[in-house]
């Protein structure tokens, strides 16, 4: 049994329970000898005895927790062992030691167990060969789902818990650290592994102050130090984070996160929410691979087409401020326009790393408002490549007539490669800064020659805005979607911070606000919505929907649902209410227990839309 509070890249740390074991996870098992020996058990909730005659192949071991203990049986086995422990080696009901790889046989007979409890008996050579590792992880998620608890056994070490954690890796023990320790080892978080004379006045432990001999209080030290570290950046939405700080500690893990973003991509985008709160660090190349950017690009490509009243485009460079029309640099762009006559036809696009070009209207859009990079006027090619792709696709699907570069040439040549001959275009900054006098000058004559050329129209301001968020709504809902959602009669009310959409009369359909980004919806636009079934979750017969929606009564969920999302809950093709996804659509169904969807709005009996 499974409760998550928390989604964390594969992590869904809350609380498992395993025979007559309740404990939270991520959890570090301490260790206790067969001995009896003093206890080190770092997360002061799990207990692992017998670690050494686990290590050397012995078959009993025993986890333990305040006042319960559950005796488990299993041998690590030699790397060429895979399949899974035959049925003397696990003596718990509805567990497993798997030896990976597993063919489909064996995982539809662990599949039909329901299992609580998956060991991953050979998680040591696995880890040690790399692209193993990160492939056992995903056939263990895709096959059997998010329920069962996963304990990785001797791959632990304080550096690699921010990674373990982020692979979802539910239980780890403290016998490979104790192992190195003793021989001679010192372990930290931030550097991996050193020699005693490296780490002098590291720690402040008591081993280390020379208090206690046992270099056992060491390892406990910096694990809880580390777990807490670990625990801090689940809760604050940052675990990514601290797993491309500790790359540094061990090449491998580098190389790891590298097979873990091309083998997990479907798993992480599935754990990734489409919302977030404040800044995240874009770093290391290896930021550029992140679920979150990854899905912008995607669904930028897939779901958004420029507003077909934006006639111009004005490409202009990113910001340090988010979301970039309220930096400095972009009022002094905007305030250079002012006066013009047309420029609700003026179609402003910023290009950036990692997330290659961002419209105006996506730029609340996560994690287009949250992000913060390191600028130096130099782009890889995997940054340029994204640029690229995103301002071809812009130009391929808009209408405009021409386009304004006011870049540097030189930084930004590179763009020129995305800019067709058939449409004109100019670079306004030439040698001068941006933000220069004769820079912006020469940026408000070519908008002003170039609006000038245009024909009239009768549309407006207004109209422009109605056309920016139908494509913020097909960048969330999908295009028939928000073709619905839009549909005539509908009209947008409020302040630019703050829109309504209504269905002409008085009725509102959804709300949108600039700090989340997306739509949420009432239940006459979830009604509006419903005939293009996104983001449907199907509720089971007999649930009376008086509160939330718990994971007994879900049926079915659509597999693009996120954390976040605005979601459709319904019965026989019939909407019972709109709401808030609280787990990605696949663990709706997976986890037998757990909070589903928060009800925002409920169709009343006898209501029509």
């Amino acid at each position: 049994m499974r409760t998550v509070l928390r989604v964390a890249g594969l992590s869904l740390a809350g609380t498992v329970t395993i025979g007559p074991l309740s404990f939270p996870v991520p959890a570090v098992a301490g260790s206790r000898g067969s001995e009896g020996g003093p206890a080190n058990r770092p997360d002061g909730s799990v207990l692992l005895t017998s670690p050494a005659d686990a290590a050397l192949g012995r078959r009993r071991v025993a986890l333990e927790t305040a006042g319960s203990r559950w005796d488990l049986e299993f041998a690590v086995p030699a790397p060429e062992v895979s399949g899974i422990a035959g049925a003397a080696d696990l003596a718990a009901p509805g567990s497993w030691v798997i030896h990976w790889p597993l063919t489909p046989d064996q995982w539809e007979t662990i599949h039909a167990s329901k299992p609580t409890l998956v060991v991953l008996g050979n998680a040591r050579t696995l880890f040690a060969e790399g692209e193993a590792f990160a492939l056992a992880i995903r056939d263990i998620r895709e096959r059997l789902g998010g329920a069962p608890a996963v304990w990785a056994p001797r791959i632990a070490l304080p550096h690699r818990l921010a990674f373990l954690t982020y692979a979802g890796i539910d239980l780890l023990d403290t016998t490979e650290a104790l192992w190195r320790a003793h021989n001679g080892i010192y372990l930290d978080e931030t550097l991996g592994e050193l020699d005693r004379t490296a780490s002098l006045g590291r720690c402040a432990c008591r081993h280390c102050l020379g208090v206690e001999p046992d270099v056992g209080f060491h390892v406990r030290h910096v694990f809880r130090r580390e777990g807490a570290l670990v625990a801090a950046a689940i809760r604050a939405g940052r675990l990514r984070e601290l797993v491309e700080a500790r790359l540094t500690a061990e090449p491998a893990l580098a190389e790891l996160l590298r097979y873990a973003d091309r083998a997990w991509a479907q798993l992480l985008d599935q754990r990734t929410p489409v919302v977030g709160l404040g800044k995240l660090g874009y770093v290391l190349r290896e930021s550029q691979r992140r679920p979150e950017v990854t899905r912008f690009l995607q669904r930028l490509e897939e779901r958004y087409r420029p507003p077909a009243s934006k006639e111009l485009l004005l490409v202009l460079p990113c910001s340090k401020t988010k979301p970039y029309r309220a930096s400095p640099s972009h009022r002094r762009y905007w305030r250079a326009l002012e006066n013009l006559g047309r420029l609700d036809r003026v179609h402003v696009a910023s290009v950036t790393a990692p997330l290659g070009v961002v419209p105006r209207e996506l730029e609340d859009v996560y994690p287009a408002r949250h992000y913060d990079i390191p600028v130096t006027g130099e782009w890889d090619e995997a940054e340029r490549a994204a640029v690229v792709r995103c301002l071809s696709h812009l130009i391929r699907n808009g209408g405009y007539r021409s386009v304004i570069c006011h870049l540097d040439p030189v930084e930004y040549g590179f763009l020129r490669s995305a800019l067709p001959d058939s449409l004109p275009s100019v670079w306004t900054s030439g040698d001068d800064r941006t933000l220069s006098p004769p820079a912006l000058d020469a940026m408000r004559r070519a908008v002003e020659g170039a609006l000038c050329s245009l024909p009239s129209r009768g549309s407006g301001p207004l109209f422009t805005v109605r056309e920016e968020l139908r494509e913020v709504a097909a960048f969330q809902f999908g295009r028939a979607a928000a073709d619905l959602l839009f549909a005539e009669p509908a009209r947008l009310m409020g302040r630019p911070w703050f829109q309504r959409l209504t269905d002409g009369r008085h009725t509102d359909l959804a709300t949108w606000r600039e700090e989340r980004g997306l739509f949420q919806l009432t239940a006459a636009g979830g009604q509006r919505m419903l005939p293009a079934h996104p983001l449907e979750v199907e509720v089971g017969e007999g649930l009376t929907l008086s509160g939330d929606l718990f994971t007994p009564g879900v049926v079915r969920a659509d597999r693009q649902i996120r954390s976040g999302d605005a979601v459709l809950l319904t019965r026989g093709g019939t909407l019972l209410a709109v709401g808030e996804a609280e787990l990605p659509g696949p663990l709706m169904v997976e986890l037998p227990h757990g909070r589903a969807v928060t009800v925002r709005h409920r169709v009343r009996p006898g209501t029509t839309h």
